[in-house]
């Protein structure tokens, strides 16, 4: 770490001394060094809040959360711990949800409420009014450049990706969030973005649709017609015609398949 105090050019000349000690000990030059030792420090800078704000993305549901809390009780501070019991409770989405706030500009870094957040502890039109300001505030730059009455979601999808370095996967849940956000300000949206789905969601939903399949053929009663006879232990049937030659064959067989695994399993205890 440098000391408080210590000059750029003195910094400059520490950092060059580190590379050159450490290019003795490594296969690399210390140009080499040097130049991963500054975009480290330009990274963890990023990571620390060097950059603006990025518009949020994931879930709509946490913001419902949010909304409802806010309106039912007076909430003086939203710390990560308070979100993550009461909004979100996996800590990175917590952290997500918290940014989102902030770029709302409803909770400043230190998460107490700013008085926009205040505005909206109202329902109903007043609730809506107020929220129209909210978004029209945090997502200037995208209404002056994107016309949303008319845009397809490519539109706004290529905006942060262009704008944000968001991937595109991010830059769709965040395309969603913003609309989202619209129909909740009472902002119209083009008929192509109200109808947008994000990757992910799409995803998510043939997912559940692939398990709800599943439950429900995994939970059909087999039927049978009434020439045959089922028999049935757990979740194994079998069916077997009404007929006394057709039995005596399934008997057969069965005791075929007993008598193999029988030897099978004496053969592997000896």
């Amino acid at each position: 770490m440098v000391e408080k105090g210590r000059s750029s050019s003195t910094t400059d000349d520490y950092q060059k001394k580190l590379a050159e000690q450490l290019s003795r000990k490594t296969k690399f030059s210390s140009k080499e060094i040097q130049e991963g030792v500054d975009k480290f420090i330009q990274r963890s800078r990023e990571s620390l809040g060097g950059t603006e704000l990025k518009p949020p993305y994931r879930r709509p549901v946490w913001y419902e959360k949010f909304f409802e809390s806010i309106q039912k009780r007076t909430i003086t501070k939203f710390s990560l711990e308070f979100i993550r019991l009461n909004l979100t409770s996996v800590k990175s989405e917590a952290y997500k949800l918290q940014n989102g706030l902030r770029f709302l500009n409803l909770v400043d870094l230190k998460g107490n409420p700013t008085p926009q957040l205040e505005k909206l502890r109202v329902t109903g039109e007043a609730f809506e009014k107020n929220f129209e300001e909210v978004i029209r505030k945090a997502y200037y730059d995208l209404f002056n450049t994107v016309l949303i009455e008319s845009a397809r979601p490519e539109s706004l999808i290529n905006y942060m990706i262009e704008r944000y370095g968001y991937s595109q996967p991010l830059a769709e849940e965040a395309v969603a969030l913003f609309v989202y956000f619209c129909k909740k300000a009472g902002i119209r949206v083009s008929a192509d973005l109200e109808s947008f789905r994000p990757i992910v969601e799409r995803r998510e939903k043939k997912g559940e649709m692939k398990k709800k399949a599943a439950k429900k053929e995994s939970g059909k009663q087999f039927e049978y017609d009434e020439a045959f006879a089922t028999l049935r232990f757990d979740e194994f049937s079998f069916a077997v015609k009404k007929d006394l030659s057709a039995i005596q064959f399934a008997r057969s067989q069965v005791n075929s398949l007993l008598d193999y695994l029988t030897k099978k399993l004496q053969k592997e205890e000896t």
